[in-house]
């Protein structure tokens, strides 16, 4: 009697232990829950901040960006619009200039440009002159009897002083200077600027070089000459020429990293609707 009656208290006492361990488990188990959810929400906090805090930091990026830039492109909108048979007039040596084009020409600080392009060109080198880097116009309009008078002085040039055949004087000043009638100078579209007594290749080393390189675009005018595209322009690098595009065309042409010649080609292969 006295064994059953030990043998009942051990049982009893076993489910009290049991029970008292499932409970404890239980606790456990929710204890765990809780705390998974409250790392979970620590960790979902810190994301929502840090997406916050990046968003915020590139904002300001693009908005110290677009202050560098001096405010660029915020006469945009009030600048004549042209056609791209203008804007975009491909001028080199396999694509003359036709026969009859007569630019609309105008004097600006002592050269002569499309009146065209003088709104933009004025903008340009006013917002420039507003952030530190002021443009020199050294160049404009050539008409065809000068370009060809350059272009003859520099293959004798070549010739005597760089010890050239005449073939090869020529090919080379078609690639740096260019014949007259195959030279967008005679379109009035494009502007050599210097800057800091700096001009030709030495223009490329001025804060103005860097201010039109992240510029220029929004006031329609691309560098037309990049070191880059030798092969495509058939003109050497030319860091000083600028030539006008139109804005919308500059900006895209840069978003391509494209020439003038490139761009062309990628338009004329668009589908036309």
């Amino acid at each position: 009697m006295e064994q059953m009656l030990k043998r009942r208290e051990k049982i009893i006492k076993s489910r009290a232990q049991w029970r008292s361990q499932n409970q404890i488990k239980k606790i456990k188990i929710v204890m765990t829950v809780i705390l998974t959810a409250l790392l979970l929400s620590v960790a979902a906090g810190g994301l929502l901040a840090w997406s916050q805090m990046r968003d915020f930091f590139e904002q300001k990026a693009q908005n110290t960006s677009l202050q560098a830039s001096g405010s660029a492109s915020s006469d945009v909108d009030s600048l004549p619009v042209y056609d791209d048979s203008l804007n975009l007039m491909l001028v080199n040596l396999s694509h003359p200039l036709e026969s009859g084009y007569k630019a609309e020409l105008t004097d600006y600080d002592g050269y002569r440009v499309d009146q065209r392009i003088l709104p933009a060109l004025k903008k340009m080198m006013a917002q420039a002159e507003s952030d530190g880097c002021p443009l020199t116009l050294s160049g404009g309009y050539v008409d065809s009897d000068e370009q060809n008078r350059l272009y003859e002085a520099e293959t004798q040039r070549l010739m005597q002083k760089e010890h050239l055949s005449r073939v090869r004087a020529e090919s080379q000043a078609q690639n740096t200077v260019g014949k007259g009638g195959c030279n967008e100078n005679q379109t009035g579209l494009a502007a050599t600027f210097s800057a800091e007594g700096k001009k030709g290749s030495d223009f490329a080393a001025t804060k103005q070089y860097h201010w039109l390189s992240e510029n220029s675009v929004y006031f329609g005018f691309i560098l037309r000459y990049p070191g880059d595209k030798e092969s495509l322009t058939g003109m050497g690098s030319q860091p000083d020429h600028y030539r006008y595009v139109g804005t919308e065309n500059a900006v895209k042409m840069r978003e391509y990293s494209m020439c003038l010649e490139e761009y062309v080609a990628y338009l004329a292969q668009q589908p036309q609707y």
